[in-house]
This record gives structure tokens, sequence and C-alpha cells, in this order.
């Protein structure tokens, strides 16, 4: 029976892979040359080598909640830390998210004991398959957005510019490409077509080559294969439960906690059918935390 499953996975492989699937993305910029690119081309930094660090932070007490990323590295020559987080989904918690990441990280620079505060920069990049809220009127072919700490009255950089919020907005591309198209935009292409396109458009950057050829699935292992297969089909499906199913749930539970709070249950009620389904499978309980990005520990306590 687990032949067979696995069997009709393969026979569906696509060509390249979809970058926008946890795993996807994790085993892309699991290569640096790849990481040092989109950093530099994001945040038009000069960065050459980086290192990577755990991709969870360790909590002081049971009470605290982990960190947990998908794909973190540091500037070895500066020091700054580097955050990059594939959202597929909009979340209403995903700001605070994002700042929690951040402030996590900066925290965890300062120790017991040392006589002097020294914090480097930290910069978390959120690339969003959907449409971020904004406050204001957002301008039109604007896909990338960067937020850090100014004062209100100058708009003066708060000492060194150390907190960064960065959101690549993959909806707000109009899938046009030109001569003229910036870098920045030239990824949100790559990102929302790299897994279907037929024909590679000219006027992409070469510098996306290797990227395109590093992403043929049939470079990958039959067991990575299997693993991308999985969490393919479980975003898919999480996308639809908490779409459909958290929507339906959060009708319901709105009328007595508001719709907010309702729709916060949804999905998180969508993610545990998620999670419930993949286990009677038989899909292993590391491979369903990876594509959810959920720690291991969480999705054995729903089993």
């Amino acid at each position: 029976m687990e032949r067979e499953r696995e069997a009709a996975l393969l026979r569906n492989l696509p060509k390249r892979m979809d970058i926008r699937v946890d795993w996807a993305f994790k085993h892309l910029f699991s290569k640096k040359k790849h990481l040092i690119k989109i950093i530099k081309d994001l945040l038009d930094m000069d960065i050459e080598v980086i290192e990577y660090l755990p991709n969870a932070l360790d909590v002081d007490s049971e009470q605290d909640k982990k960190s947990v990323f998908d794909v973190i590295c540091k500037d070895c020559q500066t020091g700054e830390i580097f955050v990059l987080e594939m959202q597929t989904t909009y979340e209403s918690d995903m700001n605070d998210r994002l700042y929690y990441y951040a402030g996590s990280l900066i925290h965890n620079q300062v120790h017991s004991g040392d006589e002097v505060y020294s914090v480097n920069a930290v910069l978390v990049c959120c690339i969003a398959s959907y449409r971020v809220p904004h406050k204001q009127t957002v301008p039109d072919g604007k896909v990338f957005f960067h937020y850090k700490m100014l004062e209100k009255g100058t708009y003066e950089v708060f000492d060194g510019d150390k907190l960064n919020i960065c959101f690549l907005e993959l909806e707000r591309f109009d899938n046009y490409l030109d001569k003229n198209t910036d870098l920045k935009k030239q990824w949100c292409w790559i990102f929302n077509n790299l897994a279907t396109f037929v024909h590679r458009p000219e006027c992409l950057d070469h510098s996306f080559d290797e990227i395109i050829d590093d992403s043929v699935t049939l470079k990958l292992s039959n067991k990575e294969k299997l693993a991308y297969m999985e969490a393919r089909t479980l975003s898919e499906r999480e996308r639809r439960v908490i779409r459909e199913g958290g929507y339906i749930i959060g009708k319901e539970d709105g009328f007595a906690e508001g719709m907010e709070k309702g729709m916060e249950k949804g999905m998180e009620r969508g993610r545990q059918l998620v999670v419930k389904a993949m286990l009677a499978k038989g899909v292993p309980a590391d491979t369903i935390a990876e594509a959810l990005g959920l720690p291991t520990e969480d999705v054995l306590k729903m089993q």
C-alpha cells in the first residue's frame, strides 16, 4: 500500500520544483550561492560569506514559545542575521510572529554576565504569496516593503538600523518582464512561475540560470523526490482546509468569540485535521512538521 502511494506521487512529479512549497524553499536556499543572491537582490546589501544558523532557538522555560525559522544565516563579516520565511497563506498574527522572531534573535545575542550590550542587526524577510494588508495606499508596481525604526519627525534611522521586517509580496507582481524589470520583481517571477514556465523569458537576468537548473526534480534523489511531493500535497491540502474549513469553523465560533478569534481557531483546527489525516496515511511526523513549519513534537502531540 505504501509503495503504491509513493509510486502515485512520483508519477505526478513535475519537471521543476515549486519553491513556494516549504520543502523546496528550504532545499533551494540550503545552497549558499542562492541564499546570498536573494539577500543581495532584495536588501541591496554587499554580502559575500555566510554561516547557517540553527533554525530553532532554545527557550528559557517551558512557558516560552520556541522560534522556528525556515532559513536563517549570519553575515560572517558584519555579524548581521538574516531570516527568510515562506508564507503561502495569510494568517492574522503574521506581523506579530515576525516581530517575535526578530526580538528573539536580538534577545539571544546578549547573555547573563555580559558587561556590555552588543547587538548585531536582524533582518527578517517574509516571501508572501498573498497581498499583505496595508493601512495606506500602495503605489502601483511596488512589490517589496522594508520596515525599520525611524524617528517620527526627522525620519532618522535608530542606532544603525538593527531591527528590520521586510515583505516580498508575490501577488502584487503583474507577471510581466521587460529589460527594465528590477531584480526584486524578477524574484517574484521566479517564485510564481519556476515550476510551470515553458520558455525562459529573454529579459530574465542570467544570474537566475543556476536557480532554474537546481530546481529540476531529476537532480533529486528518490527520497528527496518523495519528500518534495509529500510536502507539495500537504501544502495544497493545508491551503484548502484553512481557506474553506477554517472559514466555516471560524464563522461558527465567531458569533461567541468574535470573528477574528474564530478564524484563528478555525485555521488551527484545519491544521490539526491535515496533520491527523496524513499521520493516518503513514506520512512521517518529521516530514509533516517540515512541510507545515511546525515543531515535530507538536505534530506528535496531535497524534
